[in-house]
């Protein structure tokens, strides 16, 4: 297959682009095919997982997880790669910890204890499912964000191909008569 070279644009653009939100990097480098396929897969899963845990399971709140790791957010860690979707709740987490009032209606902001006590007797497993899924999407947009920085991969054309071997898998080995 012969290879095509694509003219990269600024690649910390690129990558910024793609963290903002996914697909946007490919799509400022002319990649559009990449850019439709990051942004389809990426922001529906992230939007399914979303609407799974009924809006209540991207939140972040700002604890030491060595003191109070019982209270620490870590699937917000990988829910944060998303990009735009997931930076009010990291904008509202921050308000509540400067002990300010928060925005956009409470949007993304921290539930109440006892409403994410309810989320499990109400949803089930639909709760650990959507922040999965939520998670799982903010890492795939890691690899996207590389991929928007680092440009295709190509294969070497210095490598050889592997010679044929005859007969079944280690026949190459010596064996004295």
């Amino acid at each position: 297959m012969p290879q095509t070279s694509v003219p990269l644009r600024n690649p910390y653009k690129a990558a910024l682009l793609a963290w903002l939100v996914p697909g946007l990097g490919h799509f400022y480098q002319g990649r559009t095919g990449k850019g439709i396929l990051y942004a389809a897969c990426i922001l529906s899963l992230y939007f399914l997982g979303f609407a799974l845990g009924q809006g209540k399971i991207v939140y972040w709140r700002w604890v030491n997880p060595l003191s109070n790791p019982e209270k620490f957010c870590l699937h917000y860690i990988g829910q944060f790669f998303v990009g735009l979707p997931a930076l009010p709740a990291l904008i509202q987490g921050t308000l509540r910890y400067l002990d300010l009032g928060p925005v956009l209606w409470g949007f993304m902001a921290e539930p109440a204890q006892n409403a994410i006590n309810g989320l499990h007797p109400r949803l089930g497993k639909l709760v650990e499912i959507g922040t999965i899924y939520t998670t799982v999407a903010g890492l795939l947009n890691v690899l996207a964000i590389y991929d928007a920085y680092q440009g295709p991969a190509y294969a070497d054309k210095d490598e050889p191909a592997p010679a044929p071997t005859d007969g079944v898998a280690g026949s190459n080995l010596k064996t004295t008569a």
